[in-house]
């Protein structure tokens, strides 16, 4: 604060050119302002905490309303200062936070401005709570204290140590220590104090009050506390509950015997309730079942059952309880999952205890979780060998098919050739040539693929990637589909950007993707159109090529994607090919950093849309 009363008078006794001020350390937020509200000066406190700096407005520092108005009022009012708390919100945080603002006015060079003042309320009501803290934990709180001043007598004690005593305050305050504590201490534990206090060493001591019903047992402990080394010293004197702790230890002492048995000859998490009234109160647990349900056992002895382990297990374990009390049966069973999804074999079981009339429920939770894990693996590997047999069946069935095709098409134009020789018609030699030529394409074709796949399944394909503007790859393999566009008489779409659509692709993969689905189009296209388009998105080149054919089945679009797969197997299926083209061009795009989507619906025709990032 003083600091702050020196930069003041700094400020209004020199000129109103601040930028030469030094800032002195550890200031709280402070502004001028001049009577339009402007901020003239401001330290880096202030800018830091409202982010605003010379030449703004106050108005900008999101306060309530009234605050701003207040300064104006202040302007035309005749007071030298003013007080206020306002509230301020940030853009970064949704608090809002309260601040103490103390406005003066003050004149330089006959020009008037207001000097605010800024203190953090939030600091200051943390100060006061904790003192208030402090207070309530000493006065009111349940903590037994006592001070004693360094002639040994009671100078503060708390309500909590009066109710322990059962002593009111008058009976305690400003007395001998030992004449307080003289009807709980025998004469050797009385003497066995006053040592202490005289040659100031700490003492503890058990404290058993017998007068209490039921009774209770109290951890004394007293400790000199020197305030400096000249000085005799004070004393504290402070007390535990322990009464819980003891009586814990003697109702396990009592059962020990019995429990460890149990205990010492099972593995698999254990739990023992002991049933009262209509509750399942704890009795022990092994350290398996606390650490998987993150217990204290000495923390929740008697306990309701329901008050520390999931409400789905606790209403388990008390239907077992039930049918093992209401009906001739020594054990239930039920499965648990708990909430690490680990499943768990429940049984649980009673135990009378001889010689009295209590009934114990012992719990025993088995995990199973391996052994289910271990089902669905062996289930799910059975679904897939049952896959893989029908995949080498439909691969058996379409490579026998796609290959015998071609070279029983090859026998039938050998046959003829050999009698066109003999006949002397040599005119259709020509053209049984290219036939031949075209279908031992077709099979070279094929057994290109199959390698193809294999080298991608493999990891050993390799690329070699180039720029190149994919609309000269588009528009020269458009033009080789020409003829087999012509024969389906099926209108042919081609809208290529005008932009220079260049990626960075291996150009022959790039082409078998192209081709590849481009031939699929036209395959399956009867009537309509095959529409093949490019644009630029966002950094992007979007390639799609479109028909109107049959479409697939949405259900069966993922498992086209796998190689060897037709939407329909088999000999009686109404297209040709290996069910090769879709795979390639899916996983080539894939390995060369671009997106395949296919949008498709059955009869209504195929979306395929391929992106690929614009070269730089």
């Amino acid at each position: 604060m003083n600091n702050l009363k020196n930069q003041r008078a700094v400020l209004v006794e020199t000129e109103t050119d601040f930028s030469n001020y030094i800032e002195l350390p550890n200031n709280n937020p402070l502004a001028i302002v001049d009577v339009e509200l402007k901020i003239v000066y401001c330290n880096e406190a202030f800018k830091s905490n409202f982010g605003l700096g010379i030449g703004e407005e106050i108005s900008k520092m999101n306060s309530n309303p009234e605050f701003v108005y207040l300064v104006k009022g202040f302007n035309e009012s005749h007071y030298k200062n003013i007080s206020v708390d306002i509230t301020l919100s940030f853009e970064n945080d949704t608090l809002v936070k309260n601040y103490f603002v103390r406005i003066e006015r003050v004149f330089i060079k006959l020009q008037q401005y207001f000097v605010l003042s800024i203190e953090s309320l939030e600091q200051r009501n943390k100060l006061e709570n904790k003192i208030n803290s402090i207070h309530n934990a000493l006065d009111q709180g349940n903590f037994p204290l006592m001070i004693l001043d360094n002639d040994k007598k009671i100078t503060y004690v708390s309500k909590t140590f009066e109710i322990v005593l059962n002593r009111d305050l008058e009976n305690i305050f400003n007395k001998q220590i030992d004449e307080v504590l003289s009807d709980y201490l025998n004469l050797a534990e009385l003497d066995d104090l006053k040592n202490s206090l005289n040659n100031y060493t700490p003492w503890k001591k058990l404290v058993c009050f017998y007068k209490k019903a039921p009774a209770e047992y109290w951890e004394f402990k007293l400790n000199p506390v020197y305030e400096n080394e000249f000085e005799k010293p004070n004393f504290i004197l402070f007390a535990n509950n322990l009464t819980e702790h003891i009586n814990q230890t003697i109702a396990i002492e009592r059962s020990e015997k019995k429990q460890k048995l149990i205990i010492d000859n099972i593995s698999d998490l254990l739990l023992i309730v002991e049933k009262v009234g209509n509750f399942a109160l704890f009795e022990n647990a092994n350290d398996n079942f606390c650490k998987s349900f993150g217990l204290d056992k000495n923390k929740i002895y008697s306990l309701k059952i329901d008050d520390f382990i999931p409400q789905n297990l606790s209403k388990e374990i008390y239907e077992a309880i039930f049918i093992l009390t209401t009906k001739n049966v020594s054990f239930h069973e039920f499965i648990y999952k708990h909430f690490d999804n680990h499943e768990f074999n429940c049984k649980v079981t009673s135990v009378p205890e001889s010689g009295s009339n209590l009934t114990y429920f012992i719990i025993t939770l088995k995990d199973i979780t391996e052994e289910i894990r271990y089902r669905e693996q062996l289930k799910k590997a059975y679904h897939k060998e049952m896959q893989l047999n029908k995949m080498k069946s439909d691969f058996l069935a379409n490579m026998s098919h796609e290959i015998r095709t071609p070279f029983n098409a090859v026998v039938g134009f050998s046959e003829i050739i050999d009698e066109s020789i003999e006949s002397g018609e040599t005119e259709i030699l020509r053209e049984l040539m290219n036939s031949m030529k075209e279908v031992l394409g077709r099979a070279l074709n094929l057994f290109t693929n199959i390698i193809e796949v294999s080298q991608i399944e493999s990891g050993e394909i390799e690329l070699e990637k180039v720029d190149l503007n994919c609309n000269h790859i588009i528009r020269n393999l458009s033009k080789k589909f020409e003829e087999d566009i012509q024969k389906k008489d099926i209108d042919f779409i081609l809208e290529l950007s005008n932009d220079d659509c260049v990626i960075e692709v291996d150009w022959v993969k790039f082409e078998k993707i192209v081709s590849s689905l481009l031939d699929n189009a036209i395959k399956y296209t009867d009537k309509g159109y095959v529409y093949v388009g490019s644009r630029i998105e966002n950094k992007f080149v979007v390639i799609v090529i479109e028909d109107s054919g049959v479409g697939i089945e949405q259900s069966q679009i993922e498992r086209l994607l796998k190689p060897f797969t037709q939407e329909i197997e088999g000999y009686t299926r109404p297209f040709e090919g290996a069910g090769l083209g879709l795979t390639i061009a899916y996983k080539l795009t894939q390995l060369m950093d671009g997106k395949f989507e296919i949008k498709s619906e059955k009869n209504k025709g195929t979306r395929i849309i391929l992106t690929f990032p614009l070269s730089s």
